[in-house]
């Protein structure tokens, strides 16, 4: 059970929780906001979903040790914990149980999606592909799986055409994955991402280009939600509030880029926003 609980810690919950909050979204916007009756529908995808997305962060975490150690991260696997042998079979265990699940659900394009977004998780961070090393890689892999889990989502409880909701919501928030997430992860990761020879926002473009890319980014992803939000009400509300992630992410960008100390701040603030995004998408369908 350590291994385990260790295993768990080293793939990020936080990540998982917002993978999570992404599948169940692509549901909700999916069915015109009536969550009644369909919530049994999303128990084998749900599982599938996130046993994948552990696969692939986990997979990432047992690839990342080198660099998680020098960039002191304090994951599990780099703070000697739990070992990366062990780490790797917990991982290829989840993704063995994502696919039976998912076959065990009964529908050829859930089973499809899943398949892609398991491949996508392992080309991130496993040879040959290592997407992770290049700016574009890593930009484009997170891209594709936000995307993935939306539609994963809006499939598990009978797809179909999806709501002018569901795509704006899907674009913009994979969107804000890769223009924004995929850029400030790598503002406090530079030591580990230079010594391990990656291509990088920060390593490829130099701290300042890809600070700006991410403050520039940010509000331009903002902007184009509040307009689809404009003629989707479910959405207002959620544009609202990234909007504001995407000024405070904006403004960190530049007030931390002398202090290393918060060099991770940015990052943060990018992953406060995009929880609350989705909170507050919740809430307004509750209320």
């Amino acid at each position: 059970m350590r291994a385990l609980r260790l295993f768990l810690e080293e793939s990020r919950p936080c990540v998982q929780i917002i993978f999570f909050l992404r599948f169940l979204a692509g549901a909700v916007t999916t069915t015109a906001h009536r969550p009644a009756g369909w919530g049994h529908q999303l128990i084998g995808p749900g599982i599938a979903w996130l046993l994948a997305s552990l696969f692939a962060y986990g997979l990432n975490g047992v690839s990342d040790v080198a660099e998680d150690r020098v960039n002191g991260t304090g994951r599990p696997i780099a703070r000697g914990e739990l070992s990366p042998r062990t780490a790797a079979a917990l991982t290829w265990t989840a993704a063995g149980g994502s696919l039976a699940t998912a076959l065990a659900c009964g529908d050829a394009l859930f089973v499809g999606f899943v398949l892609l977004y398991l491949v996508i998780g392992y080309a991130y961070s496993g040879a040959p592909f290592q997407l992770k090393c290049s700016a574009l890689g890593a930009s484009g892999a997170v891209l594709v799986m936000g995307l993935l889990t939306y539609a994963a989502g809006w499939q598990a409880v009978g797809g179909g055409t999806p709501s002018a909701a569901t795509v704006a919501l899907a674009v913009t928030m994979s969107l804000w994955m890769c223009v924004v997430g995929a850029v400030t992860k790598d503002f406090s990761h530079a030591r580990g991402d230079a010594a391990a020879g990656r291509r990088t926002s920060v390593t490829a473009w130099g701290p300042s280009a890809a600070r700006l890319v991410a403050a520039v980014g940010a509000p331009a992803v903002a902007a184009g939600f509040l307009l689809a939000g404009l003629s989707s009400p479910v959405l207002r509300v959620p544009s609202l509030v990234l909007l504001g992630g995407a000024l405070t992410v904006a403004v960190l960008c530049w007030t931390t880029r002398h202090d290393p100390a918060r060099g991770r701040t940015p990052y943060r603030a990018f992953m406060v926003s995009q929880h609350l995004v989705h909170v507050a998408l919740f809430l307004q369908l509750a209320v």
